[in-house]
């Protein structure tokens, strides 16, 4: 049957879950086929299936619309709505708030299996206590208590994740919901569309880390998990004493760090008089690493070039390990190819030119001496 599009009114859980989007796809794919597929609404003619469709429809001068009418229960419809929509493409916000209407109709499930059950054994109860009576239900077979596995997975399984993200992303979801903010608000969507693992971590730091995190990022969800982890690193390098004793080599890698903090960091009270500084950073990195060499009182000797590029000759797909000398060390170094780890010849150019010399590197450390 046909219904006047007019008299359809939309499922009010549609614009929650699924927001306003860009039709136009569907329309130039109506206008090339002149097929639509039947919508689905309810008696009151609420549509169940079939949104897209009929602003498709009111786009293109379109008054009427092959329908079905569905007289089910409350969570039936439901179902047939989310199910509807279960191969088009959607962010993880819209899977997430998908994920609570299927916890909801889950739940709901359960209780019904639960009456389900105390019936099965009240009436088990009977028979035993009247042996000669035949149980039955008019053939009628009852489903089993509860189905494989828990709610949380049966949910996460029907919006295509898996148990441990839905239960990170409904942790997000909560977390939206709290938030005044509409800067914020949009913030949090965006991260929970871009990694709903960068979400979790942002959104379980406090509120005035989140505030630092949303400034550094600048709002941009894919930097969000680097922030993060430059914040931490800041914090550890803070709380951290330099390492007891002198050195005549130091290794520092700053390229995934922040290096602000280092400005006011001084390291000469652990630098020999004859004194080689290593320091790693990225090419945007470069201007402010050579600042912090020159204020902790070293001078620029070389630089070395990591390509980490192998496909292209220009790139700046690299990092530059700046060597800073204080005294008079001697010099060395050689060329290297291009590695997706730090390339090892560093340090063993290092063991091997300056044999004995006391070194600790920083952060990390493999044999040397490690703060």
């Amino acid at each position: 049957m046909k219904i006047e599009i007019n008299k359809l009114k939309p499922h009010p859980l549609n614009q929650k879950i699924y927001g306003y989007e860009d039709n136009s796809d569907l329309v130039e794919k109506i206008k090339a086929s002149g097929w639509i597929k039947p919508i689905l609404i309810t008696p009151d003619n609420k549509i169940l299936a079939g949104h897209r469709r009929v602003e498709c429809c009111k786009q293109l001068g379109i008054t009427e619309i092959e329908c079905r009418i569905i007289d089910k229960d409350p969570v039936k419809l439901m179902e047939i709505m989310l199910l509807d929509n279960a191969y088009r493409v959607k962010t993880n916000i819209q899977l997430l708030r998908e994920g609570e209407w299927y916890r909801d109709i889950e739940m709901k499930k359960a209780y019904q299996r639960q009456i389900q059950a105390e019936k099965i054994e009240s009436e088990q109860h009977l028979m035993e206590n009247f042996p000669q009576a035949s149980w039955s239900s008019n053939g009628v077979k009852f489903p089993p208590l509860a189905e494989k596995g828990t709610t949380r997975d049966i949910v996460a399984e029907k919006i295509g994740m898996s148990g441990r993200s839905y239960e990170k992303g409904r942790k997000v979801m909560e977390r939206i919901e709290q938030e005044d903010d509409p800067a914020m608000k949009w913030f949090f969507e965006e991260t929970v569309n871009k990694s709903i693992d960068a979400a979790a971590k942002l959104v379980a730091e406090p509120d005035e880390v989140i505030q630092e995190v949303f400034e550094r990022t600048v709002g941009d969800p894919k930097l969000v998990s680097g922030v993060i982890r430059e914040l931490k690193q800041e914090e550890m390098t803070v709380n951290s004493p330099l390492p007891p004793g002198k050195y005549q080599i130091i290794y520092f890698d700053m390229t995934n760090r922040r290096t602000d903090n280092l400005l006011n960091t001084s390291i000469a009270q652990i630098c020999e008089e004859d004194c080689v500084l290593f320091f790693w950073v990225k090419t945007h990195q470069l201007a402010h690493g050579m600042k912090i060499c020159q204020q902790w009182g070293f001078r620029f000797a070389t630089c070395l070039v990591w390509n980490k590029d192998v496909l292209n000759e220009v790139s700046e797909n690299a990092e530059i390990l700046l060597v800073y000398v204080k005294g008079s060390p001697k010099f060395i170094f050689d060329l290297h190819e291009g590695s997706e780890e730090k390339p090892i010849m560093v340090k063993e150019r290092i063991e091997k030119g300056y044999p004995g010399w006391s070194k600790v590197e920083i952060f990390v450390g493999d044999g040397w001496e490690i703060w």
